[in-house]
Order: C-alpha cells, then sequence, then structure tokens
C-alpha cells in the first residue's frame, strides 16, 4: 500500500509569509506556488517536501499540525547556525536515552524538530 514518505504539510496563516520563511531562513526551493492556496517546496539536502497551506481563519491546524524532524550531524551546532538566521530555537534534550534533538519554530509558529544522527 505504502511505498514511502511523500510530504509534510504545514499550515499557515499568512502562506506569503511562510513561503518566504522557508525559502530565505531555512534555504527552500521552490518546486511550484499557486497562491493564495497552496505552496510546495524541497529542501534538497534533506531530501524533504514541504507544502505550505493556509488554514481558515478560525483554524487550530496552525501551531498543532505535523512536526516533521531532520537529521543533523550535531544539534549544538544547528541550533546556532538556526538562531544565527534569526530563527527561534528551543534547547537541546535527550530523553530516555534518545539521541539529541531539539525544536524550532516557523513564521507561523509551527514546531519543527532536529534530531542528531
Amino acid at each position: 500500500m505504502f511505498t514511502g514518505f511523500s510530504h509534510v504539510m504545514m499550515w499557515t496563516k499568512d502562506i506569503d509569509r511562510a513561503l518566504k520563511w522557508y525559502t530565505e531562513k531555512l534555504g527552500c526551493q521552490v518546486n511550484f506556488v499557486h497562491l493564495p492556496h497552496y505552496a510546495s517546496l524541497r529542501l534538497e539536502q534533506a531530501g524533504v517536501r514541504i507544502d505550505l497551506h493556509p488554514s481558515d481563519a478560525q483554524g487550530r491546524d496552525v501551531g498543532f499540525g505535523p512536526m516533521p524532524y531532520f537529521q543533523v550531524k550535531d544539534v549544538d551546532e544547528a541550533l546556532k547556525q538556526l538562531a544565527a538566521r534569526g530563527i527561534k530555537v528551543g534547547e537541546a534534550q535527550t530523553e530516555g536515552g534518545s539521541h539529541k534533538f531539539a525544536t524550532f519554530w516557523d513564521s507561523e509558529g509551527n514546531a519543527l524538530g532536529i534530531q542528531q544522527a
């Protein structure tokens, strides 16, 4: 039935702002954009497709949607690089013997994660 991972849908309140954030701050490339309805991006170095979709003004999707995780070699270094780009970042941590991980947030308040490989 399932043959692989397709993409992560990130809900937005302001698709123009989110598109700018993902391209300028994370370095995503644009697959296609159909504003104001939809945008499809790719984060080439991670092999990930991220799609942006506006949420209803009263919707509860934004900030509570999926949380994609990206692998990194060094969580602490990745947090420094993200913070240097003006991105809100959390603290590096581990739970129950897990690899080190941390959270950062996009322009819409959606949480994204990094995990040390």
